[in-house]
């Protein structure tokens, strides 16, 4: 049985976040910002319609230059999740280094990320996620995606 994925983000401050995956003895952290994409959002809409349809999703989270680019791509059963890492916005250039990687179900590879939003969100009233995020936290989109799993469709 394959080790299991966990997600977690740390609490925000000053428009920027950790963000922490792992798996086994694996771990790694990604500190990201606020700007320019709205990556919680990104994710969320990303988890929402690969539980629906399938495909292929992408997220990209910014820490200064350095962009890291988490991809979903779902067929069927599996999922497989990849992060890489680019130093900068200029992707025709150079390829991004793959740094992490796993694949298993919906529920083993999307779920951990689902429940990382869920904790985030029970941390802070939304009032104190727009002040330490410095952007709207998609809190009905999160809440739309809980709706969605428990109903299991």
């Amino acid at each position: 049985m394959p080790d299991k994925l966990k997600a977690a983000f740390d609490d925000p401050e000053h428009g920027w976040v950790g963000l922490t995956f792992s798996r086994g003895g694996e771990s790694v952290t990604v500190t990201a910002s606020y700007t320019p994409s709205d990556s919680f959002l990104d994710l969320t809409d990303a988890l929402y319609n690969l539980f629906l349809y399938g495909g292929e999703a992408k997220v990209v989270w910014h820490s200064g230059p350095i962009e890291c680019e988490l991809r979903f791509a779902r067929e069927g059963d599996v999922v497989r999740f990849e992060a890489y890492e680019y130093p900068d916005r200029l992707r025709d250039t150079v390829r991004g280094r793959l740094f992490f990687e796993a694949s298993g179900t919906y529920e083993g590879i999307c779920l951990p990320f689902w429940r990382a939003l869920r904790n985030l969100q029970g941390r802070f009233s939304e009032t104190e996620l727009i002040s330490r995020w410095h952007r709207p936290f998609p809190s009905k989109e999160i809440d739309n995606l809980t709706a969605l799993l428990r109903e299991g469709r």
